[in-house]
């Protein structure tokens, strides 16, 4: 018997939801056995039956996708996620992969994008589409300097002595740096600087590093 790789899609639009199972269903060995069109539906469903994986919407009434990834792998840390997104921002990539999602695939990528997306997280692989970019253009060239160091793990004191500046000098570029970009922490600047070439994938993202062969159900499994 092939095998079958259960899904459950959370949307809150059922054409939406429609859509996106047509296309995920041209995979002979992808199958979306629920749909779920808000954060509670998803929870209850999966709090009864098991699924290989977990398809779902960045913005929803109610809770969003975000929170509803981080009860997700609360209380099933197994169960990869994949998050769909109308933002093509690393910055909100970023969250969506510290939120627990194994993958992130924007709402204006190909159809194709979202199937090799949960391909790859059902072998353990990391994925991001590839149309999330930001210009990096936002940054003068030694604030460019700043984060390659920065990424690549020195500190801030190592960093100012390479550059031959202040460390003062150095922490406040980082400041402006944030700002510009629109980021936060320390994982989404590095992400930032992945995505744009100026530095080497974060910890924890092992972008087209795969954990083996598809591993799927047969069939769901009913408690």
């Amino acid at each position: 018997m092939p095998i079958e790789c259960t899904i459950l899609l959370v949307d809150d639009h059922a054409a939406v939801r429609a859509g996106y199972r047509r296309f995920i269903e041209m995979d002979p060995e992808l199958k979306v056995i629920q749909e779920a069109s808000n954060a509670e539906q998803a929870m209850a469903w999966l709090s009864q039956n098991r699924v290989d994986v977990a398809v779902m919407d960045i913005s929803m009434p109610g809770q969003s996708g975000l929170e509803l990834v981080k009860r997700v792998k609360l209380k099933w840390p197994d169960l990869p996620v994949v998050i769909l997104s109308m933002h093509d921002s690393p910055v909100v990539a970023s969250k969506a992969l510290e939120s627990g999602a194994i993958a992130y695939v924007t709402k204006s990528s190909e159809p194709g994008e979202l199937v090799k997306a949960i391909r790859h997280a059902l072998t353990g692989r990391r994925h991001i589409s590839s149309d999330v970019h930001l210009d990096s253009s936002l940054l003068s060239p030694r604030e460019v300097d700043i984060v390659r160091l920065l990424v690549e793990g020195y500190t801030i004191d190592q960093a100012a002595v390479s550059l031959g500046i202040s460390a003062k000098t150095v922490s406040n570029n980082l400041s402006t740096i944030r700002q510009k970009v629109g980021v936060q922490t320390d994982f989404e600047l590095a992400f930032w600087a992945w995505s744009q070439g100026l530095g080497k994938a974060p910890p924890g993202f092992s972008a087209g590093v795969g954990a083996g062969g598809m591993t799927c159900n047969t069939k769901p499994s009913e408690n």
